[in-house]
């Protein structure tokens, strides 16, 4: 079986390539998602975040305040909450890939996808047969954020994750994401293709 990452800086399109991927007839697993399931359901991992980061961190209705923590996180200089943040929600959610992966495996899965941002910065690249890494000119990336946030916070996020150059010099396979849909779905297919044929 194969398994393969998907992976760019916040704003790339990642997950619109995930998307299309997926409705190509393939798995794909959603790291983001996961560790929300994680933090909503692993009682372990939200003492840990109290413990951390005060008990802000959670909503009244017992929610993830996620805008506490990300002020938290990426308002300041230091990388040190960041780096808490990850030791917490990292091995909990490595483990859930690990069993995801063997359970594809078990049902017979040739070939299964996961969408995450952090595969480099979580030291996951060399768990993949292929890494497919999502670049784009920076102002494209801030065009598609800034419905959620503002240019400061999206430079500031960006700043905390390795550069797209790097990311994209150490992958298999490397898809500009600065035209159209049709133009991601072609170099997607193109990309499927060559997977597939190894496959054979």
């Amino acid at each position: 079986m194969q398994v393969i990452g998907i992976t760019g800086v916040i704003g790339s399109g990642k997950t619109t390539l995930a998307s299309l991927i997926e409705k190509e007839g393939f798995k794909v697993f959603y790291t983001d998602n996961l560790a929300k399931e994680i933090i909503e359901s692993d009682e372990t991992v939200r003492a840990k975040l109290v413990s951390e980061f005060g008990k802000e961190v959670f909503k009244a209705d017992g929610q993830l305040n996620s805008n506490y923590l990300a002020e938290l996180v990426f308002s300041s200089e230091s990388d040190e909450n960041l780096e808490k943040l990850n030791n917490i929600i990292h091995p909990p959610v490595i483990q859930k890939m690990i069993d995801i992966t063997n359970n594809c495996e078990k049902a017979g899965d040739k070939m299964i996808f996961f969408e995450s941002a952090l595969i480099f910065e979580a030291g996951l690249d060399e768990g993949f047969d292929y890494i497919i890494t999502v670049v784009s000119d920076i102002e494209k990336t801030i065009e598609r954020l800034e419905h959620k946030m503002n240019r400061v916070d999206i430079l500031k996020r960006l700043a905390k994750q390795i550069p797209q150059e790097e990311k994209a010099k150490n992958s298999d396979f490397v898809i500009e994401n600065n035209g159209s849909i049709e133009d991601l779905k072609k170099s997607i297919k193109f990309i499927l293709n060559i997977i597939k044929s190894d496959l054979n």
